[in-house]
């Protein structure tokens, strides 16, 4: 009975050592400036708007794209077209601080790509190939969003910032 209690003892300090190591967990801060160099460079843009969590009320550029909690993200960029009509592309870009909450990042940034593609279906149906092949990629604890005219070298980028 001893042995078994000593064994069921070590199982369950195991288990608690584990689960205190996954919910503190963090991910290892990503430049968001320079993932936006390295996903911008190999696709051509024109005139484009950079913001990140760098700005004044970053919080508040970031419900412009994704509904996750502030509190939940260590860095993000959105790169957008400046002129805002005519012109769908767009990479956005969320670091979260806990590996856990990539899958509402991911979900957010999918959610903000449905929206866009439901609104140019309604004044700009030229732009809707983009959102078509509009994709959502994560890596590393970093979600992104890609809209543009090549989004498999922009995506190619994006993994390869990581490698």
């Amino acid at each position: 009975m001893k042995q078994r209690n000593r064994w069921l003892a070590a199982a369950l300090a195991a288990l608690g050592i584990l689960l205190l190591t996954a919910c503190g967990a963090k991910v290892q801060e990503v430049s968001m400036y320079d993932l936006h160099k390295a996903m911008s460079t190999p696709v051509s843009f024109s005139d484009m708007k950079y913001v990140s969590s760098a700005e004044d009320h970053a919080d508040e550029l970031l419900e412009n794209v994704s509904d996750i909690s502030y509190g939940k993200v260590q860095g993000f960029f959105i790169y957008y077209a400046a002129n805002g009509t005519g012109n769908a592309d767009e990479l956005v870009a969320i670091q979260v601080k806990r590996p856990g909450d990539i899958t509402e990042a991911v979900a957010s940034l999918r959610a903000h790509l449905e929206k866009r593609r439901a609104l140019y279906a309604t004044y700009d149906k030229t732009q809707l190939g983009k959102l078509d092949n509009g994709r959502v990629v994560s890596k590393n604890g970093v979600a992104a969003l890609i809209v543009c005219d090549d989004p498999d070298e922009a995506e190619a980028a994006f993994y390869g910032f990581f490698d």
